[in-house]
């Protein structure tokens, strides 16, 4: 399959590439290939621990925040310490969830220049108690993209994302999220949220002998979900892990 070429991705232990001839309508699709299990859980470690994000907030708000943030980064980061001891192969749920939706929003800045807003789970009201979209991004356009992770170990549950997605936006749960998107992304993309101009993200992990396939599969369900929602972009993430 066409790719507009590889981006190597060191210092997080995967690659990263565009599937252009995937694209179609308002649809795009990149893959990303992690091959560095240790790399990617001590990267991840540093994204949670980092608060710079918060130093623009008013006191109210960082004083809102601080709690949710320590609490749900510590448990975060005894997933990642987790996953960084066992071997690659014992990959579990937790670590591979977070594996995906992070990786996706890495992969959306690196390969489509999407700004990465804070992981939602670090913002949302409970630790690890999140019930809507795992990630969040925003585009060179300024629209805020709605993502959401799927990771199994033995299938690819790219359907699982796309049906996921549908009951959330069916929930209006992308608007519940404008409280707290307001702090954090730039106005003009919370202008075009409220102007119903907004983007979506399935990511997922890939066990397949053929990555494109899957993602084939998982643009016409893209395709399905359009026609449903009222969505501008799509974006599909296929995550493969080679152990």
């Amino acid at each position: 399959m066409s790719t507009t070429g590889v981006i190597s991705d060191i210092a997080w232990g995967c690659d990263h590439c565009e599937l252009p001839a995937l694209a179609v309508d308002n649809i795009r699709a990149c893959r990303v290939s992690v091959s560095d299990v240790g790399k990617l859980a001590h990267e991840l470690t540093q994204i949670v621990v980092d608060t710079s994000w918060m130093a623009h907030l008013d006191k109210g708000a960082r004083r809102a925040y601080e709690k949710t943030v320590a609490e749900t980064a510590a448990l975060l980061i005894d997933i990642f310490k987790a996953a960084s001891l066992i071997p690659p192969s014992d990959i579990q749920e937790e670590f591979g969830e977070l594996m995906v939706s992070m990786g996706a929003a890495r992969a959306l800045n690196q390969v489509f220049s999407h700004y990465e807003v804070p992981l939602a789970e670090l913002w949302k009201p409970q630790a690890k108690q999140n019930e809507g979209f795992d990630f969040h991004t925003v585009c060179p356009a300024e629209r805020v993209h709605f993502g959401e992770a799927k990771y199994s170990s033995q299938k690819s549950p790219h359907g699982a994302a796309i049906s996921q997605i549908s009951s959330f936006l069916e929930a209006e749960k992308h608007f519940r999220d404008r409280t707290h998107l307001e702090k954090l992304v730039p106005l003009k993309a919370i202008q075009n949220l409220d102007n119903e101009d907004f983007g979506v993200v399935a990511a997922f992990s890939i066990n397949a002998a053929n990555p494109d396939i899957v993602i084939k599969n998982a643009i016409t369900k893209a395709k399905a979900l359009a026609g449903t929602h009222k969505i501008s972009q799509i974006y599909l993430v296929g995550v493969v892990y080679d152990a």
